[in-house]
């Protein structure tokens, strides 16, 4: 929503309130699909909700495939054609957002090359410490042990990223040039497999194992079957202590 955000200033300026209005929208349909996502990850935690992750990808199937329809019939507001493809993008960024203790973008780039820079150069100096003055002797143990290391792997997983989201884009541009926004099949197809998949072996959004929490009165502390005050202990002699 960068982009968005600085249109909208730059509108605003110029004194354009129509166009100002139209990416003010965008960024609050965005924020709505956040809100949602979210909202879905607390209930979860909170409520113990299996497949809260399918529930949330079943609603941007149901929001783009009601955008691939509308644009298909040639008709439909403007507001709403801007609506379902932002709340979309808005519920897919807080859905999928860590991989393993890594924490991970899939709707944006900053965040993920961000990460990359930081464990590539983690790894390195790693890498430097441990072959530094003995490099023939020590590269091969180094080598080998490299995926156990948490900042390879964060630099690994983040560089994925990377190439799926270009890949991603490539196929995207071909599917418009192609078939304009029914190319949008394909990304609704795959969103249908990982619901399905989560389905049948849910993946948690939550901390895995957490049980369902609820926040109890102020000051509540749970019974642990230990009185507060350790009882006094009695001497061979009879006195306490």
């Amino acid at each position: 929503m960068t982009g968005n955000t600085a249109s909208l200033a730059s509108h605003v300026l110029n004194g354009d309130l129509r166009e100002a209005a139209l990416y003010g929208w965008t960024i609050a349909c965005f924020l709505i699909g956040l809100l949602i996502s979210a909202s879905l990850t607390l209930a979860e935690r909170r409520e113990g909700i299996r497949s809260a992750f399918a529930a949330a990808l079943g609603l941007e199937v149901v929001l783009l495939a009601l955008f691939v329809a509308l644009d298909r019939a040639g008709s439909g507001p403007e507001a709403l054609l801007v609506f379902l493809p932002a709340a979309a993008m808005g519920i897919q960024t807080v859905t999928v957002t860590r991989i393993g203790s890594l924490r991970v973008y899939t709707t944006y780039l900053t965040g993920s090359l961000s990460k990359f820079a930081e464990s590539a150069a983690q790894y390195l100096f790693w890498f430097w410490d441990r072959t530094k003055g003995r490099f023939r002797i020590r590269i091969a143990k180094v080598l080998r042990v490299t995926p156990r290391q948490e900042s390879a792997r964060h630099a690994l997983v983040t560089a994925s990223l990377w190439m799926a989201f270009f890949t991603g884009a490539v196929f995207g541009v071909a599917g418009d040039r192609l078939w304009r926004v029914p190319s949008l099949g394909l990304p609704i197809l795959l969103l249908a497999i990982t619901i399905a998949v989560d389905v049948y072996s849910p993946a948690a959004l939550g901390e895995a194992g957490a049980r369902p929490t609820r926040p109890g009165p102020e000051g509540f502390r749970p019974k642990t079957g230990h009185s507060r005050h350790p009882r006094p202990e009695v001497s061979p002699h009879g006195t306490t202590r």
